[in-house]
């Protein structure tokens, strides 16, 4: 093989060799993209399903919603763990044994999220729109449970967030009873306090995390503090009134939905892509999910989005943007 013979072999390797890591990075870019919208997708889902079956269909208690849900994903993590690298079945009795008491704690902010998300929606007077930017609100409380459990400082940027979301929080929840003084009642913004419970629950629930399990495998604590949050469940779920359930085949469908693809896989998911993403991307994920939840509810529930909504959702967004641009790269547990 001569000189121009041999220039010829490697500029063709050179081009062979690129092309294929480009296509393998393209191929890499795609698989994220879809994890990251199957985070928003299932994310989305939760309050406007939870609404769907507990309000406008009646099937299922809030209670029972709740329980199916962390069962069902319970059972998914566990098997999700038998294909994760280096997992062993006896890690999860060690993890018990070492930090019972840690579980007992988180387990319970845990359960507390869904049950105050799906009780609120129970309520007439909030729907799955309201729900879901008043749980992703969970964003902006976070650096304050931070602060007062974790004593890590506030920085300016949380703190300019925080002033735009309180703006906004107080829009959604009081909405169209600002200009109807004269028939305002609690029941009317019950609702949506609930659901603003639900995100205090969750940042409860991360910020737990951050103290207690921040050196171990995120899905087995995962697995854990849903199975505990389901046990609890159980004692509301099937003993207390209403304990009927009524659920038709799109009913057990839209339950599985929200256990395995708004739980389990998107869980999975936002662990595995935090890496690849750069601040921004996670800040519009987090964005992207209580928006997609009003395009949920607006096409399939016939709700309803009043402008003084629409600005407090508006502010509630920016909001999370800042807060989720501006924070540390540890990753954090989300709903």
């Amino acid at each position: 093989m001569n000189g121009r013979d041999k220039n010829v072999l490697a500029l063709y390797l050179y081009i062979t060799t690129t092309n294929i890591l480009k296509v393998r990075e393209l191929n890499k870019k795609i698989i994220h993209l879809l994890k990251a919208s199957t985070v928003v997708l299932g994310w989305s889902l939760t309050p406007v399903v939870g609404d769907y079956l507990i309000d406008q269909k009646a099937q299922l208690s809030p209670y029972q919603l709740a329980f199916f849900r962390y069962f069902i994903a319970a059972i998914a993590l566990f098997v999700i763990l038998q294909f994760q690298k280096g997992f062993e079945n006896k890690q999860i009795i060690t993890s018990l044994k070492n930090k019972w008491k840690a579980y007992l704690l988180v387990s319970v902010a845990a359960a507390g999220m869904p049950v105050l998300l799906f009780v609120a929606v129970k309520n007439p007077a909030t729907d799955g729109s309201s729900a879901s930017f008043l749980l992703n609100a969970n964003i902006i409380l976070i650096p304050i449970v931070a602060f007062f459990i974790l004593r890590e400082k506030i920085r300016k940027s949380y703190a300019i967030a925080l002033s735009i979301s309180l703006v906004g929080l107080f829009l959604v929840i009081f909405d169209e009873s600002l200009f109807d003084i004269g028939n305002f009642s609690l029941g009317s913004i019950s609702g949506n306090l609930l659901a603003f419970g639900s995100g205090f629950c969750w940042a409860l629930y991360t910020v737990l995390l951050k103290k207690y399990f921040s050196e171990d495998n995120p899905l087995l604590v995962t697995f854990l503090s849903l199975l505990m949050g389901s046990f609890y469940l159980v004692f509301f779920a099937f003993l207390i009134p209403p304990i009927g359930m009524s659920l038709d085949f799109l009913g057990i469908f839209l339950v599985i939905v929200i256990a395995v693809l708004s739980t389990s896989l998107a869980y999975s998911f936002w662990l595995d892509i935090l890496g690849y993403l750069s601040t921004t991307q996670t800040g519009m994920i987090q964005a992207m999910v209580p928006l997609l939840s009003v395009v949920w509810a607006v096409s399939f529930l016939g709700d309803s989005v009043s402008y003084i909504f629409g600005i407090g959702a508006v502010l509630i967004v920016t909001s999370i943007i800042i807060v989720e641009t501006r924070r540390t790269e540890q990753p954090e547990i989300e709903n």
